[in-house]
């Protein structure tokens, strides 16, 4: 048994440690801490150490220990004044009831419909663009991410249901996100983000009451929701489906638009690749149709393309757990209390696992090449049993997205510096100026 605790990071101020460095640039932090320490290495948050560690062993381990030695709900309890308590958010016994849910909301069988769905609303932004134009894509992909999530999972009457102006809303609770400063505390952002809440909850229950009158004439997730057994067989509460609704509305459009917009980026940054995309669209697919999972299934390069943009510039770049019994990691010793820390800057880096691991390189994906065999090298969707549920919906997404429109505009990428925002929630790229002509 090992007896040491991970070395610790230099620098840090009193009482707060790194937290600072932290929330400025954690990126920055972690590849210091690997240049220091190597794979695990320790950094203080405020009164608390966090191990923070990269390769697929240590985030296998850190994956197959949650709800074990690891607990997942206590990291991520500065969500809970935000998005209510639900999933991995809620206790771990609450999290086990509920997944049976959120798994029937995922099911294969729904996914024909929201490919449905995504080809709808995806065709009518890009018939809005005109013929020609300029566009910041990086703020057009959160728009079009909120008019698909919208459409699939309430129904192609969303947005006389939801209302003008309820995005904003959801604005308000994702700047509200802080996982250091304590979410009751009385300052604005806060109270913008209780007030926001205040108002969805009734937009919401409005929706739920709805379809509690009239379930034959919805099929939307509100209405899966109400009819679903939980695991131990009970129904979920209004409020419950209200959170849970909340927080799939968050998650399905905010890191999904920042990787759709990420990935369109680095496809005009390399034409050659972009050469390699065209040619199969060209040979695969007829101009102007309509995609199915059967058509999205035979787009190799596009796939890769998203799957190497997952590495370079993942939305979730991060995932933490708790301590919750003593854990040997890495040759080294978690005691109690600790946090753990998985994290892209490192582990999406590493030389002996990605050939050139700095250079845009998508056929590294292919089978021939296989870099990355190991389901643990990346961690932008997760691992393990907790691997994002919503994965697929979000990738056959990007891949309609992508397809629509390198078959209706030419495109010419005019930013020239693009630059991840860091954030709470999600990340996501700076402005990216795109110019657009008809085909």
């Amino acid at each position: 048994m090992t007896v040491n605790t991970p070395p610790v990071l230099s620098g840090g101020w009193p009482v707060l440690g790194h937290a600072l460095e932290m929330m400025r640039n954690r990126e920055s932090l972690f590849k210091r801490g690997f240049q220091e320490h190597g794979d695990v290495f320790a950094i203080k948050l405020g009164p608390r150490y966090a191990a923070v560690v990269s390769g697929a062993e240590n985030n296998k381990l850190f994956y197959t220990q949650t709800d074990k030695t690891l607990n997942m709900q206590d990291a991520y309890q500065f969500l809970k004044a935000s998005l209510g308590e639900v999933l991995f958010t809620a206790s771990k016994e609450a999290y086990y009831n509920q997944r049976p849910a959120l798994q029937e909301v995922f099911r294969r069988e729904r996914m024909v419909d929201y490919i449905r769905a995504m080809n709808i609303e995806i065709q009518h932004w890009i018939d809005g663009l005109g013929d020609a134009g300029e566009m910041d894509f990086s703020a057009e992909m959160l728009r079009l991410a909120q008019f698909v999530a919208g459409h699939a999972l309430i129904g192609p009457k969303y947005q006389k249901e939801l209302g003008a102006g309820f995005w904003d809303l959801y604005l308000n609770i994702s700047r509200s996100l802080d996982p250091i400063l304590p979410p009751s505390l009385p300052i604005p952002k806060f109270r913008r983000r209780d007030k926001a809440k205040a108002a969805i909850n009734h937009i919401f229950s409005g929706m739920i009451e709805e379809r509690r009158q009239l379930p034959d004439q919805y099929d939307d997730l509100i209405s899966t929701l109400l009819r679903t057994p939980l695991k131990d067989g009970s129904v979920m509460d209004d409020q419950t489906i209200i959170n849970m609704f909340t927080g799939l509305l968050f998650a399905g459009h905010e890191t999904t638009a920042g990787q759709a917009a990420w990935t369109v980026a680095q496809l005009l940054q390399h034409s050659d690749y972009l050469g390699l995309v065209m040619a199969e669209l060209n040979m695969k697919l007829k101009p102007d149709s309509d995609l199915n999972q059967e058509s999205i299934n035979q787009l190799d390069h596009i796939a890769w393309a998203i799957e190497e943009t997952t590495r370079m510039y993942p939305s979730a770049d991060l995932q933490m757990r708790t301590v919750e019994q003593p854990l040997d990691l890495g040759g080294y010793h978690l005691p109690v209390g600790w946090q753990v820390i998985v994290n892209a800057a490192n582990s999406h880096y590493l030389p002996e696992v990605f050939k050139d691991p700095y250079v845009y390189d998508p056929l590294r994906w292919s089978p021939e090449r296989g870099e990355g065999k190991n389901p643990f090298t990346l961690v932008g969707f997760g691992g393990g049993i907790h691997k994002c549920t919503g994965m697929n919906f979000a990738k056959n997404e990007m891949i309609i997205i992508i397809v629509k429109l390198l078959q209706t505009f030419e495109l010419e990428l005019l930013s020239q510096e693009i630059r991840v925002v860091q954030g709470a929630g999600a990340n996501h790229p700076s402005e990216i100026k795109i110019r657009y002509k008809k085909r």
